[in-house]
């Protein structure tokens, strides 16, 4: 029977250096994954290795080392079969695609050991599966998007994406990227692909089916942010399946070790109390600072040191920041 298989992985975010909270080897847990999915991908008899974008973290070139590069480069040389790649925000500078030459990514795909996933057809026996690869571009919207990879008659159109997408999200426009988030109900159109694979977003949402058609977009492969979902989320893969009689798509966990491990939780809490306790002596100082008279520094500084809303250590910092400005400007 006709059978083609890929894996698909997305938002690797390889680096050199480890993100502010985590504890670990971060390279060394990225490296780690790669070449478990080489493993996953002989073991699944994978067609190829198909990647949504983001693979570096770093955007600035000069900070991935050599090394890095040639060990990612050795581990997929070791793949059993071709790993593509679409680019990703963090893999170029500026969302602007003629720096890619300059970029890590651009290294891989010099050495063949990536190849740039535009559009390529798969075939087995009578059927095949075209695969087209969709760039990060911040200006993205489901209509040009459409156009970009409608169905050309072939058994099976797969469409590799590197955008903000759900199925019905609360708001159209993400706040943070500023950029629009795709509602797969919007790219469901007379000859839309079969499969839709989304990388960018790094939470996992899962495989959806949504009137026949397939959404994969099961988040970052990296765990960079101690973020609550990140506390609880399982990076994975998928592994899909096209014959002549239909499609399966399964998730695959990565494994890797539990957030306590890695996440520094106790300098996390450490640092969030601080930012409460502070965020308290501000609004007291805010809160005072109208009530307690006087026209001078010394004046004013006398009016905090008698007040009982402050302990003796904000007293303190309060002094200090008194003396400063009597020192330098004479007067509050």
């Amino acid at each position: 029977m006709s059978e083609i298989r890929f894996l698909t992985s997305s938002d690797e975010h390889l680096s050199d250096q480890t993100p502010g909270f985590r504890k670990d080897d971060y390279r060394g847990a990225i490296l780690a994954k790669l070449r478990w999915q080489g493993t996953m991908a002989t073991e699944f008899g994978a067609s190829a290795v198909l990647r949504g974008g983001d693979f570096f973290h770093v955007k600035r070139a000069d900070r991935t080392s050599m090394a890095t590069m040639i060990e990612a480069m050795a581990i997929h040389g070791a793949y059993p079969c071709p790993t593509y790649s679409i680019v990703g925000n963090h893999d170029m500078v500026y969302n602007d695609p003629t720096t890619l030459s300059r970029q890590p990514l651009g290294v891989m795909f010099e050495s063949k050991l990536f190849k740039r996933l535009n559009e390529e057809v798969f075939e087995s026996g009578s059927m095949s599966v075209r695969v087209v690869g969709v760039d990060y571009t911040p200006s993205m919207t489901a209509e040009n998007l459409a156009e970009t990879v409608k169905s050309k008659g072939h058994s099976y159109t797969v469409a590799v994406v590197h955008a903000l997408a759900e199925l019905a999200p609360s708001q159209r426009t993400q706040s943070f990227f500023n950029e629009e988030i795709l509602d797969y109900r919007d790219l469901v159109f007379p000859g839309c692909p079969n499969v839709y694979v989304f990388g960018h977003y790094h939470k996992d949402q899962a495989v959806q089916e949504h009137l026949g058609v397939h959404f994969v977009n099961l988040g970052a492969i990296s765990r960079g942010a101690l973020t609550v979902e990140n506390l609880e989320r399982k990076p994975k893969v998928a592994l899909m399946k096209f014959t002549s009689s239909g499609l399966s798509i399964e998730e695959a966990v990565v494994p890797h070790e539990d957030a306590q491990s890695v996440f520094d939780l106790e300098r996390k809490q450490s640092i969030e109390a601080g930012k409460q306790s502070m965020s308290t002596f501000l609004e007291k100082l805010r809160s005072n600072a109208t009530m307690i008279g006087g026209d001078s520094i010394r004046q004013r500084m006398a009016g905090f040191m008698a007040s009982e809303e402050f302990t003796l250590d904000e007293k303190n910092v309060v002094r200090e920041v008194f003396e400063a400005a009597e020192a330098g400007q004479g007067e509050l």
